[in-house]
């Protein structure tokens, strides 16, 4: 089966909550549902910040955007209610993006070293840190070259661990 959801290039994919969503270089997210591997077209989400997605997820009926210019978006599965979240990445892209189910959060990550975990209830951070960190690292300092990436991907351990 091959589904058309972009005019252009897919640059983030995620199937959560019976949900696929995509996203491309045309600044649209592409919603289909998902059931037992049938996939049927729902809508398309202008996402209107000219910025590509580069990671997504599926939380509590609303996609999470994370863009190429670090910012962070939410919007329902329903194309309703398009938010910027208050807390962004300031330098570079937001690279990753997990959901916590549990707790109703989501962890980001970006090319400016910083890990944020945020709440959608609460909209506000929760805990934040680092990538990368001399203590972590036996005292080797943080360093960047053309390529700033320090993260491109999370995975969140279960809440007990």
């Amino acid at each position: 089966m091959v589904l058309k959801a972009h005019a252009g290039e897919v640059t983030s994919l995620v199937c959560a909550e019976g949900t696929l969503v995509s996203a491309g270089k045309d600044d649209m997210l592409s919603v289909f549902s998902c059931d037992q591997g049938e996939y049927q077209f729902v809508r398309q989400i202008a996402l209107g910040q000219y910025s590509y997605a580069s990671a997504l997820d599926v939380l509590d009926g609303k996609i999470l955007v994370g863009q190429d210019n670090g910012r962070i978006q939410t919007v329902g599965v329903d194309g309703k209610d398009l938010q910027t979240v208050n807390t962004t990445h300031m330098d570079g892209e937001a690279w990753g993006l997990e959901v916590i189910q549990e707790k109703g959060t989501f962890l980001t990550c970006a090319d400016d070293n910083q890990i944020f975990e945020y709440s959608i209830k609460d909209k506000q951070v929760v805990k934040e840190g680092k990538v990368w960190s001399a203590e972590l690292f036996a005292g080797k300092p943080y360093e960047t070259s053309k390529i700033k990436s320090t993260a491109s991907t999370l995975s969140a351990l279960p809440a007990h661990q």
